[in-house]
């Protein structure tokens, strides 16, 4: 092979001036790393990332009794992580309405929840929060909540043909505020399912005083949340099961779209996510839900003020848990109460009994401290910033830790979609 000297030589002298050299493409950071060093934390936090590629638009996870951990993505598509292998594989891919051209109205439809029965190793059973796949008749589009069977309950690696039961069909006559949600409460031994209002929000000047608009309307299941027994009947104790004209089913009301949901275990209480209106002065909200709740929407916003000035003009309306203004762009991601898991990994004493939540435009969290007396806010503060992509779910591990999915696009995948998490590495001792 001949060897050109003034061609190697020109090569050398553009890799000179141009500040590049091979040795240097070779040792750039990663995508991956660049993630990493990004985030910002306190001193003895580290943030990992576990899944990043070819998971497109997740949105929901939680933990499986068969110690994986499970996640769902907008398009249909179930995952579960194996913390041995450190590799994720498809579980199952659903037939959902989604829309994959961003800036459609269908854009919130899809795949969300995910939960499973507290005899899953037993029975198999898993709960899905969806909207079904209807081509033609926009007229019959729904979110579905089902129950599923998988093949195998202890290493489970399909849903069984066949084997959906439907337990509760919402409404979804618009493609917006789908809501989402759905978990397992063991205190009561119930699912407790978040329903968005299906509202466009350029149009809430024509509805917000609206006494036919979904949240304020009993019969209605959308801008609700709702709470069923495991087989999709209806709890006896539901607040508004002898409500003449009510859809026994729901557990509160007046929300805008509670598209995140937390079950503090120990205590039973639940807490939303509600994703604001999008002007400036509008407001993000996490919700402690109480039954019956009335939520204030469209009508009230943030601190019990009149969505178009004044006060809340609904005297029953429930004050917001955590409210912060919208100002330029923000969405609302509640997060757990931090309980310690007891294995030597846990966070600092001064995080336990308070909540982690999140700012999905913002890309930061913050903690709030909590009275366990009454179960009131005392503080908020910052607490870690800098992701790359922001997190629609938190759930706190079995090992102490905060695993997140965060969703990098608009409606669509990136590159940055992932599944990660912050664990609690302690302080080093200085010298």
């Amino acid at each position: 092979m001949k060897i050109s000297w003034h061609r190697l030589g020109a090569l050398c002298l553009a890799l000179l001036f141009s500040g590049t050299s091979r040795a240097d493409e070779t040792n750039a950071p990663s995508p991956r790393e660049k993630a990493i060093a990004a985030v910002k934390l306190p001193d003895g936090f580290a943030y990992e990332v576990l899944v990043m590629g070819d998971i497109p638009e997740p949105v929901y996870l939680q933990f499986c009794p068969d110690g994986r951990l499970w996640f769902t993505g907008r398009r249909g598509h179930v995952w579960a992580y194996d913390f041995k292998s450190a590799k994720a594989e498809q579980i199952a891919r659903l037939d959902v309405c989604w829309e994959p051209i961003p800036g459609r109205e269908s854009n919130e439809r899809g795949l969300h929840g995910i939960e499973f029965h507290p005899d899953f190793l037993r029975n198999g059973q898993l709960f899905v929060h969806y909207a079904p796949y209807v081509p033609t008749n926009a007229t019959a589009w729904t979110n579905r909540v089902s129950r599923f069977t998988v093949d195998h309950p202890g290493r489970a690696t399909a849903l069984l043909p066949g084997s959906e039961k439907v337990l509760i069909e919402i409404p979804s006559t618009r493609g917006f505020h789908q809501g989402g949600a759905i978990q397992y409460n063991p205190r009561d031994g119930k699912l407790y399912v978040s329903a968005g209002d299906n509202n466009v929000s350029s149009d809430t000047k024509s509805f917000f005083d609206d006494p036919t608009n979904p949240p304020q309307v009993l019969g209605d299941l959308r801008g609700k949340t709702l709470r069923l027994n495991l087989d999709g009947s209806i709890p006896s104790d539901n607040p508004f099961v002898d409500r003449k004209g009510a859809n026994p089913a729901v557990y509160t009301y007046g929300h805008r779209n509670p598209y995140s949901m937390h079950v503090d275990l120990p205590t039973g209480n639940v807490y939303v996510g509600e994703v604001g209106y999008d002007r400036k002065e509008d407001y993000e909200e996490i919700n402690w839900l109480r039954p019956g709740g009335n939520y204030g929407w469209p009508r009230c916003m943030g601190p019990n003020l009149g969505t178009y000035g004044g006060d809340c003009p609904l005297p029953d309306a429930v004050k917001p848990w955590i409210f912060w203004i919208h100002d330029a762009g923000a969405n609302a991601t509640v997060g757990p109460i931090y309980r310690p898991a007891g294995r030597g990994t846990d966070f600092p004493a001064q995080y336990h009994g308070g909540m982690f939540y999140v700012d999905w435009v913002r890309k930061w969290i913050r903690f709030a401290t909590v009275n366990a007396a009454d179960n009131t806010v005392t503080k908020t503060e910052p607490w870690a910033r800098g992701f790359t992509a922001g997190a629609l779910a938190m759930q706190l591990g079995p090992d102490g830790a905060l695993y997140m999915a965060e969703y990098g696009g608009w409606f669509t995948g990136v590159p940055s979609d992932k599944i990660s998490r912050i664990v609690y590495r302690g302080v080093p001792a200085t010298k």
